[in-house]
């Protein structure tokens, strides 16, 4: 007689979900990373844009300093404020980055929060087909066991009787 676990396929259903949340928490992870990434590069565009805006700062006061012509002192704070505004609009791109990042992470989270449930329920179906097998296997040879000392009592009982 073999061991047949009554919930087996509630086992593997579980199973099945497992892996997919595994693989949801590893989607995830690679779009929280590209994201982490991104902000990487926006970090880098707001800096180069603050470094040509202090460049930029510090042409127009040493071209006031020399006492240029005040057409050309107008159009450097004309490309100040260009660069200003720039540097605004990367400043709000890498606001709105963070924001994506901080969204991916929670994903993440929740993905990782489904996967232990996921996991959880796994391992507790898992033990209790391993007990309910142990107690299979130990009434198996419990029954054994009786069959055999009954077969040795008749054997005895034949030889005793033929003398």
């Amino acid at each position: 007689m073999e061991f047949r676990y009554r919930l087996q396929i509630l086992l593997d259903q579980k199973t099945r979900e497992k892996d997919a949340a595994q693989q949801a928490l590893a989607a995830v992870q690679r779009a929280l990373q590209l994201e982490q990434e991104e902000l990487g590069a926006c970090r880098r565009e707001q800096d180069q844009r603050a470094i040509r805006l202090g460049r930029a700062r510090a042409e127009v006061i040493s071209s006031a300093a020399d006492g240029s012509k005040g057409e050309w002192v107008r159009l450097k704070r004309d490309h100040v404020w260009r660069l200003i505004e720039e540097y605004s609009d990367a400043l709000d791109e890498t606001r709105a980055q963070e924001l994506k990042v901080s969204e991916a992470e929670e994903a993440v989270a929740a993905a990782r929060l489904a996967m232990v449930a996921r996991s959880r329920d796994v391992e507790v179906l898992e033990k209790h087909r391993a007990r309910l097998e142990r107690r299979f296997k130990n009434e198996a040879d419990r029954k054994e066991s009786l069959a055999q000392e009954e077969m040795a009592n008749v054997m005895f009982l034949q030889g005793r009787n033929a003398t």
